[in-house]
């Protein structure tokens, strides 16, 4: 009898056979705005994307040899979703991002982007497995996920081996595997889930969501278009045509570090991050700055001195003038802005 897994696969590649790979993506809705496709910046070079099926969503082809023929999966559409739904997932956690179908397969489209869908795909199977009860069929969902991702996956030897022991057996224990998704589950939580949500594919797929009225507060206020996701996205395209993009850099990691526990250990490890990438003289981000808003943060970074939130407060001060004063003006009428109002 063959696998749950092998017959998910063979239906998803029956189905991309049968689909045309000119198929269009649904367009947004008639209230936002649509997403320029010349981008000022290098575009994301994607894959082939062939329409999506259920099947393809469990498990896609993890042929590293094969890597660059792989079946992209379809990016979901915005149909059924608005701006501040799919904004969110910038700032909740990853599970509430995963049981949102649309936010869970933007995130499944930017791990095969980056060649670590196998993770998503795990993290999947072994969900299905825990609703198994048939021995047999557990039995043949274990074989298959030690055959597919075994060779990728990056967990530890003692995590492997608890997966190895129970599929041995004629009825495999899902409380095998918990360990595995554990490890698994937080490199997508702390390293694949965070570059997500700054990938230039999911803030182009808010720009498709973007309500028109939402862009045309930024006119009038510089706050409001530093505190939009495609506002920055947009200004730092521009920043980065007149070299002045290390500005907007400083201000988004001191956001992230003001969001750090207060005085915390974590805080201060990215405080002096932030100080090398940032402030130290001939560094290839370096944000100019006063002598004494410098000194005053290497002062503070010194030593067994704690630090807090406040430790940047006089830099961001001067970064965000630097900013207002002249690029803000410039960039409002610039083609970066102007292109969110292009209806073609």
């Amino acid at each position: 009898m063959r696998g749950n897994l092998s017959r998910k696969r063979d239906a998803a590649a029956a189905a991309a056979t049968s689909t045309d790979d000119s198929s269009p993506v649904t367009p947004a809705a008639s209230n936002s705005l649509t997403a320029p496709r010349n981008l000022p910046s290098a575009p994301i070079v994607r894959p082939p994307i062939r329409p999506f099926t259920a099947a393809s969503q469990v498990i896609p082809s993890l042929d590293r040899e094969m890597s660059g023929t792989r079946e992209a999966p379809l990016p979901p559409t915005t149909d059924g979703i608005d701006y501040d739904q799919a904004s969110k997932w910038a700032s909740i956690p990853l599970l509430d991002v995963l049981a949102d179908e649309k936010g869970r397969q933007l995130f499944r489209c930017f791990l095969h982007q980056a060649l670590a869908e196998e993770n998503l795909s795990f993290y999947e199977a072994v969900e299905e497995l825990k609703k198994m009860t048939d021995p047999a069929e557990r039995k043949n969902q274990c074989a298959e996920i030690l055959e597919l991702f075994a060779p990728y996956l990056n967990i530890s030897a003692n995590a492997m081996q608890k997966i190895q022991k129970t599929a041995q057996s004629d009825n495999p224990d899902p409380a095998a595997f918990v360990q595995a998704t554990k490890e698994v589950f937080r490199l997508l939580d702390s390293d694949q889930f965070p570059r997500f949500r700054r990938s230039e594919l999911y803030l182009q797929y808010l720009e498709d969501l973007l309500p028109r009225s939402e862009a045309e507060k930024w006119t009038v206020s510089f706050e409001s278009l530093l505190a939009n996701q495609v506002g920055r996205y947009r200004f730092r395209q521009f920043l980065r045509h007149i070299h002045a993009e290390e500005n907007l850099r400083f201000w988004e990691a001191v956001s992230e570090f003001r969001a750090t526990k207060n005085k915390s250990a974590a805080m201060a490890n990215m405080g002096k991050q932030i100080q090398r990438q940032y402030l130290i003289e001939g560094s290839s981000n370096e944000v100019f700055l006063p002598f004494a808003v410098r000194q005053s943060v290497e002062q503070q970074l010194s030593g067994d001195k704690t630090v807090d939130r406040t430790l940047f407060d006089e830099a961001i001060k001067h970064v965000e003038q630097v900013l207002r004063n002249d690029p803000y003006v410039r960039f409002l009428q610039s083609p970066e802005y102007l292109e969110l109002f292009d209806k073609k």
